[in-house]
């Protein structure tokens, strides 16, 4: 059946109709609903979170980084010396930072097989000496004989003595200077084993090469040591200073010139501008940058550095906060991995760790480079009422 036609000369005026009961118990069944849900939010927000934690989403936004990474000082133009014979090393006087001459011995070394060398070259050399002296006092007996016997066969008109007699002083005289010849060049010759073995000494101890300072020592006291092994670092006198640091993964190309800050461990802990000189590699494949320092003489040698900078900005990233990596160990079942994770909170209200890779962060917030997270997805960040001893780990799931 038709509604009546209730419709007023001022409802026909204006072309409007009056409301239709069908549609005012829509409106009213509508209001109804959004006060349940009002409600129900109300009451939750008065009740408060009911998981044990505090979380904090996932987003995309810009990001600057801060990078602060732990380095090494080095001194430009540092050489390496090494073992000039195979030998023992016995101590290593000169300390890290030491400031060497040219030509100074840096180590001291087992010299007992040439001091046992040294000692028979001495009793050869006495022995030498002593034969030499016997031998030229038998010359100059023989040669005082022989001139005796010249003598008076000159005076008898070459009657005395004999002939055999005369042939016999002048071979004697003869044999005694041969003798003399002989233990001088034996004399001569252990002389110059002594001397040879000093010299094998002198060459044995490792001497500094130029004026300089003591960077690093690769041998410990006690070590054997062969003919070319490097032993020690140094560096010369007055040299400039650079930082080495390796890269953390996620860091771009950096230009040439990016300015950064230093802080050198052991002298007035200030900070000093460092200038990137280069980019590369180390030996075991690490990336790593090197920044230029001011010449200061305080900067010791091999000092370990914390080198700040701050890269450009990364627009449209996905970020975490840095208190939801700290909190990552408490929701994985293998805390003591060093990994990079995340503890993320399920529709369900379980909470899992996912792997991810971390890349550079401003002091608040890390980029996330890699892994299975999605802006909106919220992340554990911290405990909103301690766990019971009791209570078991959140569950954790790899990627």
């Amino acid at each position: 059946m038709a509604e009546p036609d209730d419709a007023s000369q001022v409802d026909a005026l204006l072309d409007a109709r009056p409301r239709s009961r069908a549609r005012r118990w829509i409106s009213i069944a509508l209001l109804l609903l959004a006060l349940g849900v009002a409600g129900r939010l109300l009451l939750r927000f008065l009740e408060g979170n009911t998981t044990p934690y505090y979380m904090a989403p996932i987003i995309r936004a810009d990001l600057r980084p801060q990078l602060t990474i732990k380095g090494q000082a080095h001194l430009v133009g540092e050489i390496t010396v090494r073992a000039p014979r195979d030998a023992m090393i016995t101590a290593l006087p000169m300390a890290l930072g030491a400031t060497v001459a040219s030509g100074q011995a840096l180590a001291v070394v087992d010299t007992s097989a040439f001091a046992q060398a040294m000692g028979a070259d001495r009793l050869t050399l006495a022995a030498a000496h002593d034969q030499l002296a016997r031998a030229f006092v038998d010359s100059r007996l023989a040669s005082a004989r022989l001139a005796r016997y010249d003598k008076v066969w000159r005076e008898s008109n070459h009657r005395v003595p004999s002939l055999d007699e005369m042939d016999a002083a002048r071979a004697a005289a003869r044999s005694a200077a041969l003798a003399v010849r002989r233990d001088r060049a034996l004399l001569d010759a252990a002389q110059r084993r002594l001397e040879d073995d000093m010299a094998d000494l002198q060459a044995a101890l490792p001497r500094a090469p130029i004026d300089g300072v003591v960077v690093q020592w690769l041998v410990a006291p006690g070590s054997r040591v062969q003919a070319g092994q490097p032993l020690l670092e140094m560096a010369p006198l007055g040299a400039p200073a650079r930082v080495v640091v390796p890269l953390p993964p996620g860091i771009g190309p950096l230009p040439a010139g990016q300015p950064a800050r230093v802080v050198i461990a052991g002298i007035d802990g200030a900070e000093r501008d460092a200038t990137l000189l280069r980019t590369g590699t180390d030996p075991a494949g690490v990336r790593q940058a090197v920044f230029a320092l001011a010449p200061d003489p305080r900067i010791p040698p091999a000092a370990a550095a914390t080198l700040k900078m701050t890269l450009p900005v990364r627009h449209h990233v996905l970020l975490a906060p840095n208190a939801a990596l700290a909190f990552a160990p408490h929701c994985s079942t293998q805390p003591e991995l060093e990994r990079s994770s995340l503890c993320l909170l399920d529709r369900d209200g379980t909470a899992r760790s996912v792997d991810i890779i971390a890349g550079p962060s401003d002091g608040q917030r890390t980029q996330i480079l890699g892994g299975p997270v999605r802006p909106g997805q919220l992340a554990i960040i911290g405990w909103r009422e301690a766990p019971d001893a009791s209570a078991s780990k959140p569950r954790s799931s790899g990627p």
